[in-house]
């Protein structure tokens, strides 16, 4: 008999999880990341795109990737892959929590082109329906940026 559990929830982010307390890159546990429905970018500037995938069993094939429009086809950035999970709770009363997450290690890059795309994050646990998050992309172009700013 095999047990299955659905996904509980997805992030998307342009966070690279460094502020916080420090719990973000590396510590183990996704614990400063909020889902965005907007992600802003500066063209042509390496920065972070992340996926967070909470919960499933066993664990979700998560997809991520950016689409300009339904008549373009869409293309997924390089993202490495994480796991962790904790336990929390009393004994007796522990509920193990598993996620994971598909994080571009800040060599995400976008250019003008891409402003108003769509990030569609996927997760799919063998036997169930997929979960789906999406987010926007806003580019910022950094000549006009810095003319704004001064």
């Amino acid at each position: 008999m095999r047990c299955s559990a659905d996904v509980n929830y997805l992030l998307i982010s342009d966070d690279d999880g460094d502020d916080e307390g420090g719990r973000g890159r590396g510590s183990g546990w996704p614990t400063v990341v909020r889902h965005k429905s907007q992600l802003v970018y500066v063209a042509n500037r390496p920065d972070t795109l992340r996926c967070v995938v909470v919960g499933g069993r066993p664990a979700p094939t998560v997809r991520v990737r950016v689409s300009r429009g339904q008549s373009e086809a869409a293309r997924a950035p390089t993202m490495t892959r994480r796991m962790s999970s904790r336990t929390e709770g009393e004994r007796g009363l522990r509920v193990e929590r598993r996620a994971t997450e598909l994080v571009s290690d800040g060599n995400f890059i976008v250019d003008v082109e891409d402003d108003q795309a769509a990030v569609i994050c996927e997760a799919t646990v063998d036997g169930l329906a997929p979960q789906i998050a999406t987010a926007t992309i806003t580019v910022l172009c950094l000549y006009n940026y810095i003319l704004y700013f001064n």
